[in-house]
C-alpha cells in the first residue's frame, strides 16, 4: 500500500529550504584558496551564504481526504480537514542535505519529524521522516523569475516510528491507523516555486502539494509499485528540463479489487507561475489502449482506446484538495477489466476526426525497473545493497537487469567559477572506488539486490582538495524495447568516503585543523554566530557542544557537520582529539608544520577537468539551474545532441 492507496489524506501549504550557496562550489573547498569575500552576499551570485540548511513545513494543512470510494472535501465530512501538519515541537527542524557540490541533484531531507495536530491535542500522529532525496525534477512554472523557481519535483518516502495519540472523531485517521503496517506511513510531497531572490517575501520558501496514505511492509519507500508514465525529458539550451508535450513522468496505481486506477499528475501537468494555477492545455482523459503498443504513440484513434475518464485538473479546487492524484472508476467497462492489466495506460488530449493526441504513455511493453533509495554513502572497504524492482504493468517480473557506469548530470564544477589557480576535480576516478556485477537477476517477485562494494583510495584523495569521490551506476532491462524512454534521473549515485589517515594523538594543526577549517569556510552561520571553526581557541571554548553535536547520530538534525559528508573516520579522529588532552588539560595542539611537510601532504587531484563556461547571470550559477546548463554544455562540448 501507499500514498495512493486508500485511506489517504492531502496537504497543502509551504516549505522553506534555508540552504547555503557557499558549499556549491568546487573552488571553495581549497583551504588555501578561500577568501573572506566568498562569503559575502551577492558575491558571484552567492544569494544565501548564511543558510542554516532547515528544511521544515509551513502553514501546512489538511485539505482533502480520500475514504472508501469518496472525495472529502469539507470538515462536516470529516474532522481531519483543515487539521495542521506540523514539525515536530521538540527538537529542532529537520535539514536539507546536498551530497557533494559535484552531485546537487539529489538533494536530501534528514532528520525531520512531521506531526498532525487539530489544536488540542498535540500530535494524533507523529513519525521521522526517513531521508529520501528529491526526483523528477523538471522545468514546470512558465512564466515568472527564472531559475530555481520555474523547477519543481517530488520527494516520496515514509514516516517511521508512527506513534498514534489522542483522541479524534475522524473516521480518516482512524481507517488510516488501520491501514498502515509496521509504525509507519507513506508520504508524497510536490515542491514547486522555490524563491530564492531575497527581495521576496517568500525568501527560501516554495509551495508543497502532499499525500499521506498507508504503508505496507515490504513494499517501496521511494516509489510506488505501479504503472510508470515515463515522458521524454528535454535536455537543450531553447527548454532545459522541459517535458515533451507539456506533460512530465507520473505514476498510477491499478486497484484490481476496487477496479479503480489511481493516478498522481501532481507534479506532471505545468503551472502558469509560483502560486501554483495549472496551464489550461484543454480537455485531457486517462484510457487504455486496447491495442498492443511496441513503440512511441504519436496519436491514437477513437476506437484503439478505452477511456476511463477525464483528469479534473481544470476544477478550481481539484488541485488543493487533491494534490494531483484521482481515482478512475472502470468497474462498468467489462473491456478494461478484462485487459488493463496488460495493456499500456495513456494520457491523450482529444483532437477533432475523433481521435486523440497522445500526450505521454506508459513504460514500452510496461516494463519498469527502479532502484528504491538510490542515494548511497559508503566506507572504504564498505559493502553498499541496493533494492531494486522490475514490474511488467505493475506486476512482479523475474528478468535480467544491466548494470553500467552512469554520472547523470554530475560533475563540472557546480557553481560559480573556481578562484584563480584552482582546479575542478574529475569525478569517478579510479575505477577502482567501486565494483559490482555487470548484471543481476531479479526473483519471481520482482525484486534484486545489487551489492556495491566501496574500495580504499590510495592517495586518500582522488579529487584533492574535496574529500571522497563520486560513482554513478545505471541500471536498465537487459532486454526492452528498441524506443523505450528511461528517465533520466534513474540511476545510482555513490559517494566513497576518503580513508583517514591513523592518528593515535591527532593534534589540532595536523589534523583536525584542515577538517573544520573547511567547514567554516562552507558555513558562515557556524563560524560568524556560533564558533569560529578554523580557531584553536574558539573551537576549545565550545568544545562540549561540539563534542555532542559530532557524536550524535547520522539521522540527528543537530548531527554535525550539517552536510553529512565527514566520514566516519573523520568524525571519531575529531573525537578522539577532543577526548586526548595534554598537560595544559586541552586537546593537543601541536606544532606547525614545515612548508615542506605541508606541500608533502597537500592533496592533489589525480585528474582534472577544465572550467565550462556558462551563459547565465552569476545568481543562477548557484543552484540546480547553474548545474544543468553546466551539464549541457558539457553535453555539446562532447557533441551531444
Amino acid at each position: 500500500m501507499s500514498y495512493l492507496d486508500v485511506p489517504r489524506l492531502t496537504f497543502t501549504g509551504f516549505f522553506q529550504a534555508d540552504v547555503s550557496t557557499i558549499n556549491n562550489g568546487t573552488g571553495y573547498y581549497d583551504n588555501d584558496a578561500f577568501k573572506p569575500e566568498f562569503q559575502q552576499l551577492g558575491f558571484d551570485g552567492s544569494w544565501n551564504p548564511e543558510g542554516t540548511a532547515i528544511f521544515r513545513l509551513v502553514e501546512c494543512t489538511v485539505t482533502g481526504a480520500r475514504l472508501g470510494d469518496r472525495d472529502i472535501t469539507d470538515r462536516a465530512q470529516d474532522p481531519v480537514i483543515g487539521m495542521a501538519l506540523e514539525n515536530a515541537d521538540d527538537r529542532v527542524f529537520g535539514k536539507l542535505v546536498d551530497l557533494d557540490p559535484q552531485q546537487q541533484m539529489v538533494s536530501q531531507i534528514w532528520g525531520m519529524r512531521l506531526r498532525l495536530t487539530d489544536g488540542v491535542e498535540r500530535a494524533l500522529f507523529a513519525g521521522d521522516y526517513a531521508p529520501a532525496a528529491f526526483i523528477n525534477l523538471w522545468r514546470r512554472q512558465q512564466r515568472g523569475v527564472q531559475g530555481d523557481q520555474t523547477l519543481a519535483a517530488v520527494y516520496q518516502s515514509v514516516l517511521r516510528n508512527v506513534v498514534w495519540q489522542g483522541r479524534s472523531p475522524s473516521k480518516v485517521l482512524e481507517a488510516l491507523q488501520r491501514a498502515s503496517e509496521q509504525d509507519a506511513l507513506s508520504i508524497n510531497m510536490n515542491v514547486y516555486g522555490f524563491g530564492r531572490n531575497p527581495a521576496i517575501p517568500r525568501y527560501t520558501m516554495g509551495r508543497v502539494a502532499g499525500v499521506i496514505g498507508p504503508y505496507r511492509a515490504g513494499e517501496p519507500k521511494h516509489f510506488v509499485l505501479g504503472r510508470q508514465i515515463v515522458a521524454q525529458q528535454i535536455f537543450d539550451s531553447s527548454a532545459p528540463l522541459a517535458a515533451k508535450n507539456g506533460v512530465f513522468t507520473f505514476q498510477c496505481k491499478v486497484h484490481a479489487d476496487r477496479k479503480t486506477v489511481t493516478a498522481d499528475f501532481g507534479n506532471c501537468l505545468r503551472i502558469v507561475d509560483a502560486d501554483g494555477a495549472l496551464v489550461d492545455v484543454g480537455p485531457l482523459v486517462l484510457a487504455v489502449s486496447k491495442v498492443p503498443v511496441d513503440s512511441v504513440l504519436t496519436s491514437v484513434a477513437a476506437d484503439q482506446v478505452a477511456v476511463l475518464g477525464n483528469v479534473s485538473y481544470r476544477d478550481a479546487y481539484w488541485y488543493k484538495s487533491t494534490a494531483g492524484v484521482q481515482e478512475f472508476d472502470y468497474s462498468a467497462d467489462p473491456w478494461s477489466v478484462a485487459h488493463i492489466g496488460e495493456r499500456p495506460l495513456l494520457l491523450l488530449s482529444p483532437q477533432p476526426d475523433n481521435a486523440y493526441k497522445v500526450l505521454v504513455q506508459e513504460s514500452l511493453g510496461g516494463l519498469y525497473v527502479r532502484a528504491d533509495e538510490y542515494v548511497y554513502r559508503l566506507e572504504p572497504d564498505a559493502t553498499g545493497e541496493v533494492a531494486l524492482h522490475v514490474t511488467s504493468f505493475g506486476a512482479p517480473l523475474e528478468t535480467e537487469i544491466a548494470l553500467s557506469a552512469n554520472v547523470g548530470a554530475m560533475g563540472g564544477g557546480g557553481g560559480p567559477p573556481p578562484p584563480p589557480n584552482v582546479t575542478i576535480p574529475d569525478i569517478a576516478t579510479p575505477d577502482s572506488g567501486v565494483s559490482y556485477p555487470d548484471s543481476i537477476k531479479s526473483g519471481p517477485d520482482g525484486k534484486a539486490v545489487l551489492k556495491v562494494k566501496a574500495g580504499r583510495f590510495d592517495p586518500p584523495k582522488p579529487r584533492g582538495y574535496i574529500a571522497g569521490q563520486l560513482y554513478g551506476i545505471g541500471y536498465q532491462l537487459a532486454q526492452q524495447p528498441a524506443q523505450t524512454i528511461s528517465n533520466f534521473w534513474n540511476f545510482i549515485t555513490v559517494f566513497v568516503y576518503s580513508p583517514t589517515r591513523p592518528a593515535p594523538q591527532p593534534t589540532w594543526l595536523a589534523d583536525i585543523q584542515p577538517i573544520l577549517l573547511q567547514y567554516g569556510n562552507l558555513y558562515p552561520i557556524m563560524s560568524k554566530h556560533l564558533v569560529r571553526l578554523g580557531d584553536y581557541d574558539s573551537v576549545v571554548a565550545h568544545l562540549d557542544i561540539l563534542r555532542l553535536a559530532f557524536a550524535l547520530p547520522i539521522g540527528d538534525p543537530n548531527h554535525m557537520p550539517v552536510t553529512r559528508d565527514l566520514s566516519d573516520g573523520d568524525r571519531a579522529l575529531i573525537l578522539t582529539w577532543m577526548a586526548t588532552r595534554g598537560a595544559d588539560g586541552l586537546p593537543l595542539k601541536g606544532q606547525p608544520p614545515s612548508p615542506a611537510a605541508l606541500e608533502a601532504v597537500r592533496p592533489q587531484p589525480a585528474a582534472a577537468v577544465p572550467p565550462v563556461a556558462v551563459d547565465l547571470a552569476p545568481e543562477l550559477r548557484r543552484g540546480k539551474t547553474g548545474v544543468i546548463t553546466e551539464y549541457l554544455a558539457r553535453r555539446q562540448m562532447k557533441g551531444k545532441p
